[in-house]
């Protein structure tokens, strides 16, 4: 494909199933929102050979691929309209794995790309494939997972909010930057979430000093972390959570009822990304809504 043709796109990926349906939907909403066009991808998967009758081999053509391909890439394309016909829309059909073809668009310039999954668990559309195949694909730009969301409680500190993880790290800000901005383009509040164990470090020492010790460490280095964001994104309403638990289960309970979570991650082959990497595929995996995946070399 052309670098011109993806360049500055919300890319989503699309294979007519009812994730991908979701996921359309989404991306057709983010794109007008950010008035950037929308570039529908539909991998048709590779040319194969197979098994018939009298054990003869026969093969799946490219052309053929392609043919089906088309019916599908139109239907997304006629679904995009439906949507909002206001949005600018852009099409790639390839012949490849998809897992490839994801990769080919968001090196040559896409914005964002959108995918879906069936649910919870491993993320297993035809898009995908898997989380460390697929979230991880080696975008350059954030991704964004999205599944049907789970009714809200509308009582709960992250209600309607786009949550973000944070550390303390250059992944973390990778995030902050990532849903600073999407808070601020759609007008919804902000919640910054640091989750933080410290068990290992208490086991022997669990005098009240020790944890009103570390709580104010964790306060300074949520502090710190959000340094300049105010003046940046003076329209965007802050609320701060700091829990003591596991980062996992704390950002996968509160994608119940947040608008969106966003957690960040350092891509393939950086083994200090480990644990952090853990957290994002976790959230990624289990999370009850969208999660946006933003990568340090992609902000």
């Amino acid at each position: 494909m052309t670098t011109t043709q993806a360049l500055g796109t919300v890319a989503v990926g699309y294979d007519s199933t009812p994730h991908s349906d979701v996921a359309l939907a989404w991306a057709v909403q983010h794109a007008a929102a950010l008035g950037r066009p929308l570039l529908v991808v539909h991998a048709c998967g590779a040319p194969r050979g197979y098994a018939g009758y009298g054990d003869a081999t026969l093969t799946v053509t490219r052309h053929e691929l392609r043919v089906a391909g088309r019916r599908v890439l139109n239907h997304g394309l006629a679904l995009a309209r439906k949507i909002d016909p206001t949005v600018e829309l852009r099409e790639h059909l390839a012949v490849g794995l998809p897992r490839d073809v994801l990769d080919e668009v968001t090196a040559s310039g896409a914005h964002l790309l959108v995918v879906g999954t069936r649910g919870h668990g491993r993320v297993s559309s035809y898009l995908l494939g898997s989380v460390s195949e697929g979230v991880s694909v080696g975008a350059t730009c954030p991704v964004v997972v999205v599944r049907e969301h789970e009714v809200p409680d509308k009582h709960s500190p992250y209600a309607g909010r786009i949550v973000v993880g944070i550390d303390g790290t250059d992944v973390s800000r990778a995030a902050l930057d990532a849903a600073f901005a999407l808070a601020s383009l759609e007008h919804r509040p902000l919640a910054v979430l640091h989750a933080w164990d410290d068990a290992v470090r208490w086991r022997d020492q669990t005098s009240y000093e020790i944890r009103r010790e570390t709580s104010t460490e964790h306060e300074l280095q949520l502090a710190e972390s959000l340094a300049g964001y105010k003046e940046k994104y003076p329209d965007v309403a802050v609320s701060l959570h700091q829990v003591e638990t596991d980062a996992r289960w704390a950002l996968v309970d509160a994608s119940r009822h947040a608008h969106l979570v966003a957690v960040g991650s350092r891509g393939r082959g950086d083994t200090a990304a480990l644990v952090l990497g853990s957290v994002s595929r976790h959230v990624v995996e289990h999370a009850h809504g969208p999660v946006m995946v933003a990568r340090t070399d992609a902000v």
